[in-house]
């Protein structure tokens, strides 16, 4: 989807082929996970590779930035995965608001997700990403840069759509979420999970892209 479908539409335009998006799918949790109380610093998770497309770097500098001001002691990033820059950032040394969790397995995962107050993935580009899907069913918010597919999953009622590359706007819905009310927090979180359950759900997917192909098939008869 997103990006994808543009590209397809110019090449097929004129002809009488015509794209259909087959979105992602997800297992989805018979009842959303709780949205956890903030005793402390809201947990902000990262989950993907340690490579310049995911823009770790962009992280940083936020980290930084709220770690000097007004944000300090506020918020916390926690940072899973690995990859080739990994190395690299743990040796330049870490803003104190930043912990490196490194390859964490599913089980961990799942429950590094229930934990966090909200997902944030500054990534340069994408398709549709497992990880924000995953994090949507969990009932939490997701600020995810406006690349591939993902104004599909995520949009102001669930999150943030941030232009990509821009540090300065990822800091300021940082700073926006931080200082929202804990029950405006929530509701996003809900209604990412709704969202998640009504359009991404293996059965939803299953279902509709069952019907896509049946379609097909009758049409080359």
């Amino acid at each position: 989807g997103g990006g994808l479908t543009v590209i397809l539409e110019g090449l097929v335009r004129g002809s009488s082929a015509r794209v259909v998006e087959v979105p992602n799918a997800v297992e989805v949790p018979g009842v959303p996970a709780p949205y956890p109380v903030a005793n402390g610093p809201l947990e902000l998770l990262f989950v993907g590779r340690f490579a310049f497309n995911k823009g770790i770097d962009l992280l940083m500098d936020v980290a930084r930035a709220l770690e000097a001001g007004d944000m300090a002691g506020r918020v916390r990033f926690s940072l899973a995965g690995d990859g080739p820059l990994f190395e690299r950032y743990r040796a330049m040394g870490l803003p104190a608001n930043v912990r490196m969790l490194g390859r964490v397995d599913d089980e961990a995962l799942f429950k590094l997700y229930e934990a966090c107050h909200a997902l944030v993935l500054p990534t340069r580009f994408e398709g549709m990403p497992t990880v924000v899907l995953e994090t949507m069913v969990r009932a939490r918010p997701v600020m995810v840069s406006d690349v591939g597919a993902t104004a599909v999953l995520v949009d102001a009622t669930n999150g943030y759509l941030l232009p990509k590359g821009d540090a300065m706007a990822l800091h300021d819905a940082i700073k926006q979420f931080v200082e929202m009310p804990q029950e405006h927090r929530a509701a996003m979180g809900m209604a990412s999970y709704r969202k998640a359950s009504d359009r991404f759900a293996w059965p939803v997917v299953a279902r509709d892209t069952l019907a896509l192909l049946r379609e097909v098939a009758n049409e080359a008869l």
